[in-house]
């Protein structure tokens, strides 16, 4: 075992340092973190970049995206701590460890790399308790010491399974860890196979969603069809593939984008308005909302491609669409107008009631009431931390 003891600090060139490749096959030649990049760019450096020297040449074992940011933002130096390492795997078991709690997020893909990892390490000390425990057990029956052999059956139902621990590390439970590994195989396999197109488009699918992309790989009609298609360049993802082979024809949705509105040949449904609004798209359904005529209120109801018959309309409500959005950001800070203003923005069109609302939110009335209520409340806050403040000085 390794142990950092008593490392140096010191601040050297960013040109001094190279990265471990195993950080960029993990985590990318290029990450964008860009409320990173704003605080070195402000305070610098402050976390020193993990660093060993054991070749000879200075290689970063934790801190690649500060190196990346420092050669962009041209820092002549940054803030180095060199560790103890013996051998490359105690270099990969400092890559890993420093990692574990990386800020930033990780995405699934990142996350099931490094348990492959954890597993190596984990699965042969969990053999070689067990291998002990046994011995120990063996040892107990032949010296017939009753009380010795409870307590080294204790002792071999000690320690977590692997498969917990990992995912414990991972921050993840323990069936989507069964589910991502499964993903991450047919990941791994698909590069091996270089079929290169496929492991971007599932890689995506997976980062997205683990239950997604799991029963994905499990539907064995779907997944390697669409792994064709993808590797044929006949579509551009995972979600295109499903609807081809749901639907039967090459990538349904495309015609469609959010806040599009059509005109249905028919109604849906007697109650429901004859246009509605494209206000979501999903990997099986294109969602519209429709005014229901009878309480004038909005329903959404989901479609698939095949079931839509209907026309692309000009946008009818235009102008009041940009009202909202621009009464959306000057009340950003007031929720229930926020909701109601994004309620509206579904419906196909809006009627003289909603026409009325919006006026009123735009009325110096209704803005003289919003900041006279802010101004009160915030003297209501001066008055309750006087109030504090003499009772503590009291």
């Amino acid at each position: 075992m390794f142990e950092v003891q008593n490392p140096a600090i010191v601040y050297i060139s960013p040109a001094e340092l190279v990265v471990h490749p195993k950080l960029i096959e993990i985590y990318g030649e290029n990450e964008e973190r860009p409320a990173l990049k704003k605080s070195i760019s402000e305070k610098g450096i402050l976390e020193s970049l993990k660093v060993s020297a054991r070749t000879g040449v200075n290689v970063v074992l934790a801190g690649k995206c500060r190196l990346q940011i420092a050669h962009k933002l041209l820092i002549s130096s940054v803030k180095v701590e060199f560790v103890e390492s013996d051998s490359p795997e105690e270099d990969l078991k400092l890559v890993l460890d420093f990692n574990l709690h990386r800020e930033g997020g990780k995405t699934h893909y990142q996350k099931f790399h490094e348990g492959q990892y954890w597993e190596s390490v984990l699965r042969p000390q969990a053999k070689e308790r067990q291998r002990e425990s046994a011995r120990r057990l063996n040892e107990s029956k032949c010296s017939n010491l009753n009380h010795s052999i409870n307590e080294n059956k204790s002792q071999l139902k000690k320690g977590k399974p692997v498969i917990q621990e990992v995912s414990e590390n991972l921050n993840i439970s323990v069936g989507s860890y069964h589910k991502g590994k499964k993903v991450f195989e047919l990941i791994s396999q698909l590069r091996e196979m270089e079929k290169f197109k496929a492991v971007v488009a599932l890689e995506m699918e997976f980062n997205r969603s683990i239950d997604a992309a799991y029963k994905f790989v499990c539907n064995q009609d779907i997944c390697y069809q669409v792994i064709d298609l993808l590797e044929a360049d006949e579509i551009g993802s995972i979600g295109d593939g499903i609807a081809w082979m749901l639907n039967g024809e090459r990538n349904p949705f495309r015609r469609f984008q959010l806040d599009q509105v059509y005109q249905f040949k028919k109604r849906l449904r007697p109650e429901l308005e004859i246009v509605g609004r494209v206000i979501g798209i999903t990997n099986e359904f294109v969602v519209f909302g429709l005014r229901n005529l009878v309480n004038m209120s909005l329903e959404i109801v989901n479609l698939r491609p095949r079931q839509i018959d209907a026309e692309l309309q000009d946008e009818p409500s235009a102008s009041q669409r940009k009202r909202i959005f621009h009464l959306m950001q000057k009340f950003s800070d007031v929720f229930p107008v926020q909701v109601s203003l994004a309620e509206l923005l579904k419906l196909p069109n809006l009627t003289d009631k909603e026409e009325v609302l919006l006026r009123m939110y735009e009325s110096d009335v209704f803005e003289k009431t919003w900041e006279d209520y802010k101004t009160q409340m915030k003297a209501m806050e001066v008055s309750t931390n006087r109030k504090k403040d003499k009772i503590c000085a009291a």
